[in-house]
């Protein structure tokens, strides 16, 4: 009989959760498993756009509401195992387990520095600042845990002191590097990308954890050495402070903050530098496609998943967090040493195929089934 496997989260209208959670169910299903993915609510046109995907909506609007109808699916449906993300839907799961009266093992995931997310982020949203407190109650009671970061657990154990004592995993963040660099082959039509002065890309929304006002400031040292330009793909709460910013520090006609783009891979593989100067990050999706365009990265040593993802400065470059002028440093470096470049060009697209979505799958797929295992080991000895 097949693994029956349900993935729930809060939408499907785009974003880190929608790419990673359809991404896993598409590979489970390829792998042989019964996957589907479970999610609040989606418009018939959202719906649509992903003919592959099992999907079933739970009917209810806000995560705060999904409680009693995700009990219900659970009893009707019993899946093995549900793997709720992001970290607001491992308590959800955990309850509505306990609710409906089945044995579906709960897998915690855990995709972000949640110490820092909910202290720093959200200290305006009292809901999710204290929701830190209640996990400390909840998580006991899951069945294993999965990581997207070393960092991401231990945040959880040493920061928040939550005792967690289930098999933990560390996974990556799964991507499609083939789709990704089929997208990069889109032209562009925008003039810099005609000329040879050097851009800087980063993609990332314009909020806190990522820094950008730090880029900026490390893009205005780089502009006194050299020529160059800085592509800023997202949007977000900061975006007057960070266009002001430009403004003050008189380079606001070599950065072009164009707001969300659906294919941003075009521009990756274009970057001579491709840059993230988050403060924290669980694993940053947008790092990882970066790398299978091909492009040379510079990341800070910020807790989170981008140590990780370029192997420590195997496959990337590592640079202080907090600091503009060591980044700045770090940019110039790849920017005017051409086999530097190519070096970490090369190191990128080869570390991209381990992020492929059939290779995170198989992991999710292997600690769902030790999990299992162990439940059916331990009844027997019982």
């Amino acid at each position: 009989m097949k693994t029956k496997v349900s993935i729930l989260t809060h939408d499907i209208s785009g974003g880190t959760f929608t790419n990673l959670c359809t991404a896993l169910v598409r590979g489970m299903n390829e792998l042989g498993v019964d996957a589907n993915l479970v999610i609040l609510y989606a418009s018939p046109e959202e719906l649509a756009r992903y003919p592959d995907i099992p999907i079933v909506t739970l009917n209810v609007k806000r995560t705060v509401f999904s409680l009693g109808a995700t009990s219900r699916y659970l009893r009707e449906h019993q899946p093995d195992v549900i793997l709720p993300m992001p970290w607001y839907f491992n308590i959800v799961a955990v309850w509505a387990r306990s609710l409906a009266g089945v044995s579906t093992k709960v897998i915690l995931g855990e995709h972000n520095i949640i110490s820092l997310e909910a202290g720093i982020e959200h200290r305006d949203k009292p809901h999710l600042r204290f929701l830190p407190v209640l996990m400390r109650y909840v998580y006991p009671h899951g069945d294993g845990l999965i990581g997207v970061s070393k960092d991401t657990i231990v945040d959880l154990v040493e920061t928040l002191k939550i005792a967690v004592d289930v098999p933990a995993r560390v996974v990556l963040n799964p991507i499609n590097p083939d789709r990704v660099r089929q997208l990069a082959h889109t032209a562009i039509d925008h003039p810099w990308f005609q000329q040879e002065i050097p851009i800087i890309v980063t993609a990332a929304r314009m909020a806190k954890q990522k820094q950008m006002d730090g880029l900026l400031h490390a893009f205005a040292q780089v502009s006194k050495v050299t020529p160059a330009r800085l592509l800023i793909l997202g949007d977000g709460p900061l975006r007057a402070e960070l266009e002001d910013l430009s403004q003050d520090l008189g380079i606001a006609d070599a950065v072009w903050m164009p707001g969300y783009d659906p294919n941003p891979y075009r521009y990756m593989a274009k970057a001579d530098v491709f840059v993230l100067a988050s403060a924290w990050e669980g694993c940053p999706v947008a790092l990882q496609e970066a790398m299978a365009c091909g492009a040379a990265v510079v990341v800070t040593d910020a807790p989170g998943g981008m140590k990780d993802i370029v192997e420590y400065g195997k496959s990337g470059m590592i640079v202080p967090a907090g600091k503009p002028e060591a980044l700045a440093e770090g940019i110039l470096k790849i920017l005017m040493q051409p086999a530097l470049q190519k070096h970490y060009r090369e190191q990128a697209k080869q570390r991209s195929q381990d992020f492929h979505y059939l290779n995170t799958s198989q992991q999710y797929l292997d600690f769902c089934q030790a999990i299992l295992g162990s439940a059916s080991q331990e009844a027997l000895t019982q």
